[in-house]
């Protein structure tokens, strides 16, 4: 049985989406696997207790029968990492590893992901090192390719690595198909391999892995939904309207799969943006509830109108970082984003280098 652990030199890089792009590409070559995260730290409570979202949503792509509890046994939220912190284990590694048997009985390949990014949990002796050690696994090394700054990060994981689990490789994502990408292939790739670290993937960069679904901004922003929509939509822009109506509306009108940011008494902006095609939600702010005459006109529609309590800038902000991570949700973009990074893993190598016991 191969054992992968899936980490990132940084935070929201794309490791349920790698997971995901090896998984089916395993369950193509008949290889039975299991998925493991075996500390969520991002968790909603909408059943009762804790749910790893992204988890839940990787067993249904995969189809896989694990119980989510073994699948994501450590909900490090709250209480749970204050518990951690101060005295260590609390039976988390036993927790951990007892849930690990469970799910690789009888399988050709668990894929484990990792922690926020490398290094975190190592005060509380649940880093990416210490899952690794714990349950035997080889490391994935996933990395943002962002130029030299990529290549420093990867070294510096080499060197966390070096007397610990053996790193298989580096898979570079985001890769621009410029000078960039060519620069890899020729140059980069041996540095890295003279190195330890193998480039075993290079994922090209693609817009079309931009997006967050309506649903999501909600949540994330703790803002109310106004219209009954109830078809998530998918955002790849965000335009803050603020300048008038037309000025906004020449932004509005070159912008695809777009949403306004606006105040909530911006009434005669919210009229003009409903009528541009590729509008897909309106997001108001300072907690100033819009006209009922936009309301119905949204809910005609079917346009979502959300209402956020933060101020016009902050909302900007945190939308903006909405669209540095890809959110695990099935679905067309779910199945083509894996898709992309299936084609430009190469899974074979992977399959060869990774110890089989």
């Amino acid at each position: 049985m191969r054992r992968l652990l899936i980490v990132s030199t940084e935070e929201h890089s794309g490791k349920s989406l790698l997971a995901l792009g090896l998984g089916r590409a395993l369950l193509a070559r008949d290889i039975r696997i299991a998925y493991m995260k075996p500390i969520s730290y991002e968790v909603p409570y909408a059943t009762g207790e804790p749910l790893d979202r992204d988890a839940s949503s990787i067993r249904s792509v995969l189809e896989l029968e694990d119980d989510l509890h073994d699948m994501a046994p450590i909900p490090l939220e709250g209480p749970f990492l204050h518990e951690a912190i101060e005295s260590g284990d609390r039976g988390f590694r036993q927790r951990i590893a007892t849930a690990f048997a469970r799910i690789s009985a009888g399988r050709g390949a668990v894929l484990v992901e990792g922690r926020g990014f490398l290094g975190m949990g190592m005060s509380a002796g649940l880093s990416d090192l210490d899952l690794a050690e714990l349950l035997g696994c080889d490391v994935l090394l996933l990395t943002r390719y962002d130029g030299e700054e990529a290549v420093d990060r990867i070294l510096t994981a080499l060197r966390l690595f070096e007397r610990g689990p053996m790193v298989l490789g580096v898979i570079l994502k985001g890769v621009p198909l410029d000078r960039s990408y060519s620069l890899i292939e020729e140059v980069l790739s041996s540095f890295l391999a003279d190195r330890g670290a193998e480039v075993l993937g290079i994922i090209p960069y693609d817009p079309n892995l931009r997006y967050v679904s309506t649903e999501e901004i909600a949540r994330r922003l703790g803002g109310r939904m106004l219209t009954h929509a109830t078809t998530a939509r998918e955002v790849r822009h965000f335009v803050v309207g603020a300048s008038g109506i037309e000025p906004s509306l020449r932004s509005f009108r070159r912008t695809p799969e777009f949403a306004v940011i606006t105040g909530g008494d911006q009434t005669e902006l919210q009229f003009a943006a409903m009528e541009v095609p590729e509008l897909r939600c309106l997001v108001l702010t300072g907690d100033q509830r819009p006209s009922r005459g936009v309301v119905d006109l949204a809910e005609k529609k079917g346009v979502p109108v959300i209402l956020a309590g933060q101020n016009t800038l902050a909302t900007a902000n945190l939308c903006s970082s909405m669209l540095e991570r890809f959110w695990v949700l099935p679905g067309p973009s779910l199945d083509y984003a894996v898709d992309h990074v299936r084609t430009n893993i190469d899974v074979e190598r992977i399959l060869e280098k990774a110890s089989d016991a």
